[in-house]
């Protein structure tokens, strides 16, 4: 993947509260009454049909005002995603089926001129018709657009649409998305599988997610115990790890829960390789600038 008119309305509205009158004045947006659909909370919206035929997902925790005004702020750095906008790109084939993941880092764009700027902006209307607008590092914007649906269960999607893009990066067009709003605890819950470089190396994770906020703590059976803190965006994490008896294994980390790859689904965990490193540290999968540590199924 990498004039708006201005409407303006004025009510007065006049209310005898505590011997005092109230006004209250409305700028842009739709009325407070009209919008019935909401979009505040964890987003996971996965895109097929895109360039090379890797899907991929932004991860987004999304802010709606009474005007149906929708937004999330994010970024990238030369390590990976931050902020409340996580991008992730796939390989291996289908979600059920996936290998390996990249995270989105500084550079990572049409151009390769990039401001880190990964924000969305947009709106959901009365008719629950929705725009989402990603800014790509400054030399693009991602529009996604389409219909959101706050009855559905999952895995019916709770938005279904498409993508387009100002950049040369191009796909399969139409790049189809479809979004779930994410109503259980996204992440919360016991991990375990093996290290992607030894399969002798079993690793076991316990995660909490409080309103985003991660912490988690697990162990390694030939690098002990460790643990975990960062943030969740959606499916997605940014992490510190750290190790109680082996501190030189400590660093960053990010995480990407799919929901289908596994019986209960699975959390794919790597480090950040670094855009100019030529091989991962100690012979991990390499995935574009990140390197798997492991596949860890949920228990």
């Amino acid at each position: 993947m990498k004039s708006f008119g201005l409407s303006r309305s004025v009510c007065w509205l006049v209310l005898a509260v505590s011997l005092g009158l109230s006004a209250c004045g409305s700028y842009g947006g739709a009325s407070y009454s009209s919008i019935n659909g909401y979009m505040t909370g964890p987003w996971d919206f996965t895109v097929t049909n895109a360039k090379g035929n890797v899907p991929f997902v932004i991860e987004a925790n999304l802010t709606q005002d009474h005007h149906g005004n929708i937004s999330a702020t994010g970024s990238v750095t030369a390590n990976g995603p931050a902020g409340n906008v996580s991008d992730v790109f796939f390989f291996g084939g289908p979600l059920s089926a996936v290998n390996g993941i990249a995270v989105d880092y500084l550079g990572f764009t049409c151009t390769g001129t990039d401001s880190g700027d990964r924000s969305i902006t947009g709106s959901v209307n009365s008719s629950n018709q929705v725009t989402l607008n990603q800014n790509d590092g400054g030399t693009a914007v991602v529009t996604i657009t389409g219909t959101l649906d706050n009855s559905a269960t999952p895995p019916t999607p709770a938005f279904t649409g498409t993508l387009t893009s100002s950049g040369t990066c191009g796909g399969n067009p139409p790049l189809t998305v479809t979004g779930q709003y994410l109503t259980s605890i996204p992440l919360a819950g016991h991990y375990a599988g093996a290290s992607a470089v030894d399969k002798t190396e079993n690793i076991v994770m316990a995660l909490t997610n409080t309103n985003g906020s991660l912490t988690g703590d697990g162990s390694d059976s030939k690098l002990g115990n460790f643990t975990l803190t960062g943030n969740a965006v959606g499916n997605a994490f940014s992490a510190t790890l750290t190790y109680s008896s082996s501190p030189g294994n400590d660093g960053p980390v990010f995480g990407y829960y799919d929901m289908k790859l596994g019986a209960r689904g699975s959390i794919l965990l790597v480090s950040p390789l670094g855009a100019n490193a030529a091989s991962c540290p100690n012979g991990e999968p390499r995935y574009n600038t990140s390197c798997l540590i492991a596949i860890l199924a949920m228990q």
